[in-house]
């Protein structure tokens, strides 16, 4: 899922220019003449590709120059686009977003889907080989009870870090956002009375239009929450929502207050896997319009103190080395948090009206 791009070094630092989408418009870009021209990466599909939609690649020039060049699009075989390649000119230190269209997708059994994305301008060429994952939550009302019967027709995507996999499934409904996280891990802490680390997910929702302000000075522009087992089955802790001072984000706050009362939350752990499963209600995020086809920014966290540490969505997205923001998410009391901040967490995913 990674890139082959070789890293800038930052001798000089622009604001992005961001044209649409979930995105980090505050994050410093590094300018780098003597390094590649632009970095390039295909954004992850908001429905499945057999419903026929629009496929991004993001482009951002990494020259103090404007660039002139075309991006080639391989897709998974079989698909057809409505063009393979397409020219684009960018000013210095901006995004673009090179739309394609799929003309004709099959949806994969494990919602994995190989592509090649070359940025040719000039005399040099910059690729990006890896895959992307359909990021879309179908129309369902799962019964919370720790049963996973019922999220057969989910979309679920997978990703991996420190060898161990997270599996992530969503639905909505008119009243509720409904989450399951399967963390595989060998060990599970619950959260208890004392502040002693312990495992945990943690998401974030935003509009799509949604950035993160590199400053605490700014007003937050996303929702975040927190799901951990509890002696009594689990709980749900709304972070931050829309306005809030980012000041809350750099405190390591205690949770005793931060309750979601109305949230229906159960987690179980079956044969070496911990199940997160939670439905959030709507109401709590009146920011998130719940819509078939509007597009929103998601990310997520998974807590394995005593395991694999910190697993971060944004990392195995894709996102760019710069993306990274020390208030793309809270902190609070019961976490162990790395030295280097981690990425923004504004990555695209949409409602659907249903899996086909």
């Amino acid at each position: 899922m990674r890139p082959r791009l070789t890293r800038a070094t930052a001798v000089g630092l622009v604001t992005a220019s961001i044209l649409t989408g979930c995105s980090e418009s505050a994050s410093p870009v590094p300018i780098d003449p003597n390094g590649p021209p632009v970095a390039i990466r295909p954004e992850h599909l908001t429905v499945q590709p057999s419903t026929g939609p629009l496929t991004h690649v993001r482009v951002q020039n990494l020259h103090d120059a404007r660039y002139e060049g075309t991006i080639h699009v391989t897709p998974p075989g079989g698909w057809k686009l409505d063009s393979t390649s397409k020219p684009v000119t960018i000013e210095p230190g901006a995004l673009a977003r090179v739309a394609f269209a799929i003309e004709k997708g099959t949806d994969s059994p494990d919602n994995t889907y190989r592509m090649n994305v070359r940025a040719v301008g000039g005399d040099r060429e910059v690729v990006w080989d890896g895959s992307v994952v359909a990021v879309t939550s179908p129309y369902m009302t799962p019964e919370i009870d720790g049963e996973v019967d019922e999220w057969d027709d989910a979309v679920p995507f997978v990703f991996e870090a420190g060898g161990k996999a997270t599996t992530v499934s969503s639905y909505w409904n008119r009243r509720h956002l409904s989450l399951l996280v399967a963390v595989v891990e060998d060990t599970h802490t619950p959260m208890t009375s004392t502040p002693a680390p312990f495992d945990a997910v943690q998401i974030a929702l935003a509009r799509g239009e949604a950035v993160t302000p590199r400053s605490s000075s700014e007003p937050s522009q996303r929702y975040e929450l927190l799901i951990a087992a509890t002696d009594s089955g689990g709980k749900c802790f709304l972070l931050i929502e829309p306005g809030d001072p980012l000041t809350v984000a750099e405190q390591s706050r205690p949770l005793k207050g931060l309750e979601v009362d109305d949230a229906r939350v159960f987690v179980v752990r079956r044969d070496g896997k911990t199940h997160y499963e939670c439905a959030i209600p709507l109401k709590r995020m009146p920011g998130i319009r719940a819509e078939p086809g509007r597009e929103h920014c998601f990310s997520i966290l998974v807590h394995d103190p005593d395991g694999t540490g910190i697993r971060d969505w944004g990392a195995a997205a894709g996102l760019w080395p710069w993306q990274r923001n020390a208030l793309a998410w809270c902190r609070w009391q019961g976490a162990a948090w790395p030295e280097a901040p981690l990425y923004d967490s504004k990555i695209e995913w949409a409602f659907c009206s249903s899996r086909r």
